[in-house]
């Protein structure tokens, strides 16, 4: 490294800095397909917004919801088994008490999101009397509530409220990964890519 890159932290690449631990392969893969899926969620129900009612292109875009949904919630659980079975790295040395407990109110918000949304997802199609069948496999998924339209208004709303805040959640997680990255130049984003 020259001397000039050496005396200014700023000028440091990511790739200079001290050795880190990364995640695993798995849960590096389990972290990027179900941000994926989020996102394929979320685009899918924002697009049914702009689509005229009762058209296929409309329907198609609750059923991409829909599976999205349900995929991110299949996959949350190996997630979750791979995350108590085998840890996260250490914290970063360098990191405040402050920014740890942020780190982890976030990530549980996360874990918990992951978990809630497809379920309430689901409650709401079960509630309004929807069969959810695999594609291709004309095989249902079960019924784990009966046919109510009130209680389908009352998960619905629980499930967009949750979405809303997800977001927030969502676009704080981000942003603080890009913080520890661009700011802090520090190895936290690296270690999940």
């Amino acid at each position: 490294m020259d001397k000039a890159i050496k005396s200014d932290p700023s000028r440091r690449s990511i790739a200079a800095l001290a050795p880190f631990d990364r995640y695993t392969p798995p849960a590096i893969f389990f972290h990027w397909a179900i941000a994926l899926l989020i996102v394929v969620a979320y685009a899918a129900v924002i697009a049914k917004g702009y689509l005229p009612r009762g058209s296929a292109p409309r329907a198609l875009s609750m059923v991409i919801h829909e599976w999205a949904g349900v995929t991110a919630l299949v996959l949350a659980v190996p997630r979750l088994v791979w995350r108590v079975v085998k840890g996260a790295p250490p914290a970063l040395p360098d990191q405040g008490w402050l920014v740890r407990a942020g780190s982890a109110v976030v990530h549980l918000a996360l874990y918990l999101f992951i978990f809630a949304q497809p379920i309430l997802g689901y409650l709401t199609l079960n509630a309004g009397g929807h069969v959810l069948t695999i594609p291709g496999l004309d095989i249902a998924l079960p019924q784990f509530i009966d046919k109510d339209v009130e209680t389908r208004r009352s998960i619905k709303e629980i499930h967009e409220t949750i979405g809303t805040a997800f977001y927030w959640v969502i676009g704080l997680h981000a942003l603080a990964a890009l913080w520890h990255h661009y700011f802090r130049r520090d190895n936290t984003l690296r270690r999940m890519l």
